[in-house]
């Protein structure tokens, strides 16, 4: 019977070790692929907000804002939002391209050069629905067109 040295088992164990990690890594990554392409498509966006009851607010002050998504496969993202007179998001329409991922359940959107983004909780998600929260009182809803 041969007997296998401690170098020998040390080297398995290494390479079992880097096996194992790149497996993880792998499926990490395409579980990350199959979320992002879970997103990508055409969306209507209404954007809501809803004001602590005790924050005094104008009643002309309207809390929606419509708008649309082009969320594309090539990790960008085209945001339109049409503001209008007395709406809390602001009065002008802007038009908005930039870089997104899905991070686990995090849509994270950002500029080129911006390390961190804009990051927008996934509360729910449908096939041709979502839900996002951007701040603790602005929720997106999201229709695929």
């Amino acid at each position: 019977m041969k007997t296998v040295s401690n170098h020998t088992l040390v080297k398995l164990s290494l390479m079992l070790l880097i096996v194992a990690a790149w497996a993880c890594e792998t499926k990490k990554s395409t579980e990350n692929q199959n979320e992002n392409k879970k997103v990508v498509g055409n969306w209507n966006v209404q954007w809501v907000t809803y004001p602590d009851k005790n924050t005094p607010l104008d009643p002309s002050i309207n809390l929606t804002m419509n708008g649309k998504m082009e969320i594309k496969g090539n990790g960008k993202i085209t945001i339109s939002a049409f503001g209008y007179d007395n709406c809390i998001f602001g009065k002008d329409t802007l038009i908005h391209t930039l870089n997104w991922e899905v991070l686990g359940d995090t849509l994270n959107v950002k500029n080129d050069g911006d390390e961190f983004g804009m990051p927008y909780l996934i509360v729910d998600y449908g096939e041709d629905k979502m839900k996002l929260q951007l701040v603790e009182d602005v929720y997106l809803f999201l229709t695929k067109v």
